[in-house]
């Protein structure tokens, strides 16, 4: 059994050494043969030319119409000769052609061709009938001319009374040396693939036994390697190959609940960190990117850069972060600290926290994690701002309130002039103070976005009609001359914030404006978008004030107005650039000292509701 067992192990490289045999058999035999082909050819050829030239010989001298028709049937006399046993040839017939060239190189007879058509032959580059004109026999191979067909020729003088007066040349095509080898070639490969195939035959019958499981074992080995690890085979066998089949088996599905082990925890790490708004970054111990989340890629790296595999300094173009990395790997302990760094071209306030990992010969060393603490920064900012300005701005009003209760107690009850005087600042004060408020709860409903944004439709007309009967009064009082522009254009949008956008900038434009001054309110449409413009012929802004106009609390100095009365509570700009945010559309101011202010505002058209 063990002989047997032996014996179908080593049938496939005994199958292969035949192979290897009988191939090296065919191709010596083939060299051989073809060897014996080209001799026997070339003998063949040699005896034609002979024939030929003794033919010749007999006949000379002759006509040369008599000698040309003698070529076009010497092939053929010729060829009966060799097969009627004059001598032996190749086993395939071969054709020849006969050409008869004259001393002088002129062609006096071709079985082929007309010889009155063909160039002088020794005045052309023909070795073999230079050599042959010559006295000697002449070999050579070459494209004739004539029929444009390679050849291979020998030629023989032809003498006369001891004197060459010519020569006569015997050609065989190429093409038929080559198709007899072709003969050969195909004989001895169809030979050797049947030897091939006996064999196969027979090795198929006997590795009925054996290569079945063996294939199963493979197959079930590739499926372990590529992965696929649901099912165990069923390979059926005996002895080694069984055991082989229990431990293929056996391996699989441990290797499928250590990749499912595995997995699940990768999925889960992933989970993890995509959720996190923190930046993670880890890194190798060469302080390569080995991994990085969904906010690092937002935050720290370049859009659509693969970035794994580079150093933390190519990857991260931020040197207190990059600082923080060396500043760990120096010292070896967690290093924590707040940057500010100018990430993607805007300016970010980072607190970053560098962690020491577990040493590892490979895997992670050291984790990055980053948050943009930015908006944090620039909401405690603001908020600081916001209650300074809120504080300045209702200082004034309390002073001059808790003054007007002062005033009242002095005041003599039975004095209505002085009484009325202190009730006017009261009055004038609590409105400030109303105002403010009511400002401030506009510009939080802006900031807040909890307001639904409408649409409607809407004309320039209306709106116009609206300007001119809120602002027609306020400016004929102050002496102000109001233009309102309004074509017959309609168009979608939030009507509510549109008028209060209109109306902190017609109020502006008219506090701020002069007596004898204009004020123009321009409102049309834009392709798919409203464009308002609001200009005046009033004080203008600073160039250096003008970034800030749209800020909370900003005021224009009293010295741009004569009258400190024209102040209002500086949130109507901040209103006006929280109205256009909400609605999509953008705001800009040109100002010139002395000579007036123009704000343009262009808002996109609302989808109707």
């Amino acid at each position: 059994m063990n002989g047997n067992r032996l014996f179908f192990k080593l049938f496939m490289g005994n199958l292969l050494i035949v192979a290897i045999i009988v191939a090296a058999a065919g191709y010596i035999s083939y060299r051989s043969l073809i060897a014996t082909f080209l001799h026997e050819t070339q003998s063949y050829q040699d005896h034609m030319v002979v024939m030929a030239r003794e033919c010749i010989e007999r006949l000379w001298p002759m006509p040369n119409a008599q000698i040309d028709r003698l070529c076009k049937r010497l092939p053929e006399d010729l060829a009966a000769q060799v097969g009627a046993g004059d001598r032996p040839g190749p086993e395939h017939g071969l054709p020849i052609r006969v050409t008869v060239i004259a001393a002088d190189g002129r062609v006096l007879g071709d079985s082929h061709s007309d010889p009155t058509r063909m160039v002088n032959h020794k005045t052309e580059d023909r070795p073999e009938v230079l050599a042959a004109l010559d006295g000697r026999p002449g070999r050579h191979s070459r494209q004739s001319e004539t029929v444009r067909v390679e050849y291979r020729y020998v030629a023989l003088p032809i003498r006369n009374d001891g004197q060459t007066v010519g020569a006569v040349r015997v050609a065989i095509p190429a093409i038929a040396v080559v198709q007899n080898q072709a003969v050969i070639r195909d004989v001895l490969l169809a030979s050797a693939l049947a030897v091939l195939g006996a064999f196969a035959l027979v090795g198929l019958l006997l590795n009925w036994t054996w290569y079945r499981p063996l294939k199963q074992i493979a197959q079930a080995a590739d499926q372990i390697a590529s992965g696929e690890l649901e099912h165990a085979e069923q390979i059926s066998g005996s002895g080694e190959l069984s055991q082989l089949a229990i431990a293929l088996n056996e391996m699989r599905t441990t290797i499928a609940e250590k990749i499912a082990t595995i997995t699940a925890q990768r999925e889960n790490l992933e989970g993890v960190l995509a959720s996190m708004q923190d930046a993670v970054i880890a890194l190798d111990a060469e302080g390569n990117v080995a991994l990085v989340n969904r906010a690092a890629e937002d935050l720290l790296l370049p859009p659509g850069v693969e970035v794994e595999g580079f150093h933390l300094q190519v990857a991260v173009r931020s040197a207190g972060i990059v600082d923080a990395y060396n500043e760990s790997v120096k010292t070896g302990r967690p290093v924590a600290r707040q940057i500010e760094a100018d990430i993607k071209g805007l300016p970010r306030h980072l607190d970053m926290l560098v962690t020491p990992m577990a040493p590892a010969e490979k895997g992670l060393a050291r984790l990055v994690v980053v948050r943009d603490i930015t908006d944090l920064m620039r909401a405690a900012a603001m908020k600081a701002e916001f209650v300074a300005n809120a504080s300045h701005e209702l200082r004034t009003p309390l002073a001059s309130l808790r003054a007007a209760a002062e005033t009242l107690t002095d005041v003599d009850p039975a004095n209505r002039q002085d009484l009325a005087g202190v009730a006017q600042v009261i009055d004038r004060q609590i409105r400030r103070l109303e105002d403010l408020t009511h400002d401030l709860l506009i510009l939080h409903s802006m900031e807040s976005a909890k307001r639904a944004i409408s649409s409607e439709t809407i004309t320039a007309a209306s709106l116009a009609e609206w300007l001119r009967t809120e602002f027609a009064g306020r400016a004929s009082k102050k002496g102000l001359t109001l233009e309102l522009t309004a074509p017959e254009d309609v168009f979608t949008s939030d009507r509510p914030l549109i008028e209060l956008i209109l109306q902190n900038l017609m109020d502006n434009a008219i506090k701020f404006t002069p007596s004898g001054g204009r004020v123009a309110c321009a409102i049309q449409r834009q392709d798919s978008s409203l464009c308002l413009r609001v200009s005046d012929t009033g004080c203008g802004i600073p160039r250096e004030d003008q970034a800030r106009v749209f800020e909370r609390f900003y005021q224009a100095d009293a010295s741009r107005t004569g009258n400190g009365e024209a102040r209002g509570t500086g949130l109507g700009l901040a209103i006006v650039k929280h109205a256009c945010e909400r609605l999509g559309g953008s705001v800009s101011l040109e100002s010139e000292l002395c000579k007036g202010t123009a704000v343009t505002v262009v808002v996109p058209e609302q989808a109707r509701r």
